[in-house]
């Protein structure tokens, strides 16, 4: 019989990344969430897809659509893989 791959195999584990995963998280995430820069990028980003969600809908108005387009801001954890 085959030994199937098992995620709770305790060999496996550190295979496959979960301590680089942890790692990862504990330590450069919280770097990153603290970084003013870009914080202020991420806020500058949520402005401009502010401003392009009015400049469409404002555009669907005049085409007499009553639909409403919503687009959704952004977080760090939007580009940040594994997070």
């Amino acid at each position: 019989m085959s030994k199937k791959k098992s995620y709770m195999d305790l060999k496996n584990v550190l295979n496959e990344g979960f301590f680089d995963n942890l790692l990862q998280i504990f330590n450069i995430y919280p770097k990153l969430n603290r970084n003013k820069q870009i914080k202020k990028n991420i806020v500058d980003l949520n402005s401009k897809v502010a401003n392009l969600e009015q400049m469409m809908n404002d555009e669907m108005k005049e085409y007499g659509s009553k639909k409403k387009i919503k687009l959704n801001k952004f977080k760090l954890k939007d580009f940040i893989k594994g997070v």
